[in-house]
């Protein structure tokens, strides 16, 4: 899978996939890598999607002299994601604000660990420490270190990997559809 995105098979890779807007927090992200590089060199963030914070975004990677460990992507189509979920050793979605993210479903579905922050219902489906890493929104250093974390601990990636996958699957159409019928059937019989 890499090699068809064209990355080095020994990088660490670091997903970001959705809109490049001020609420998803690219820009929380691209702050923190320089942090993240000092303690994981070989670390590689892909700054997938597409959004009205792009020239900004591009402007602070110039300004902190990180080009050569980001790549930018743009938008990536639908048939084309699970290439970038396989390629991924963690997955960073650093919401300032958010409901609940389809790419935080699609990244456990894929078996990819996630970091993310404390907002909106991601704290329903990512649970610290089980199916995620969860941080406080607007911190690049608390971003920062729960990358590293999951970086340099393998096991710990494969654990939260594992359970995310498990837990994914109560947000499968069959599961949503059982669980309506049930509670349908418990309203009509009292």
């Amino acid at each position: 899978c890499r090699m068809k995105l064209g990355l080095e098979r020994d990088k660490k890779i670091i997903l970001f996939l959705s809109a490049i807007r001020y609420a998803k927090g690219p820009d929380i992200l691209v702050k923190a890598i320089p942090e993240i590089k000092k303690n994981v060199p070989e670390a590689q963030l892909i700054l997938a999607g597409k959004g009205v914070m792009k020239t900004e975004i591009e402007q602070l990677i110039d300004r902190l002299g990180i080009s050569s460990s980001i790549a930018t992507p743009g938008f990536i189509k639908e048939a084309d994601k699970p290439l970038y979920y396989k390629s991924a050793d963690i997955f960073v979605l650093p919401s300032r604000e958010d409901c609940l993210p389809l790419v935080i479903l699609e990244s456990m579905s894929s078996g990819v660990p996630i970091v993310a922050t404390k907002v909106g219902g991601i704290p329903e489906i990512v649970q610290h420490g089980e199916t995620g890493l969860l941080v406080p929104p607007n911190d690049p250093h608390a971003l920062a270190t729960a990358i590293v974390y999951l970086l340099t601990n393998e096991n710990i990636r494969k654990h939260i990997a594992n359970k995310a996958r498990n837990i994914v699957k109560n947000y499968s159409w069959e599961k949503i559809t059982e669980q309506t019928e049930k509670l349908y059937r418990e309203l009509v019989n009292g």
